[in-house]
């Protein structure tokens, strides 16, 4: 979190920066959720994040 306030304390005041991380560490349970538009979109139910790492974990090594 320090790192990340220090980054965005670049491009935006500090305390901003804080009430946004602030914010993003703690969604609310409707955010949590995935959108049923997700599937719309895509044309397919959405997979979770876990599978998309493992299959593309070796770009990452």
């Amino acid at each position: 979190r320090v790192e990340a306030s220090a980054a965005m304390a670049q491009s935006m005041p500090t305390e901003l920066a804080d009430d946004t991380l602030d914010i993003l560490g703690n969604p609310s349970p409707a955010e949590l959720r995935v959108s049923p538009d997700v599937e719309r979109v895509l044309g397919r139910a959405p997979r979770p994040f876990a599978d998309w790492a493992a299959r593309n974990v070796t770009a990452f090594r």
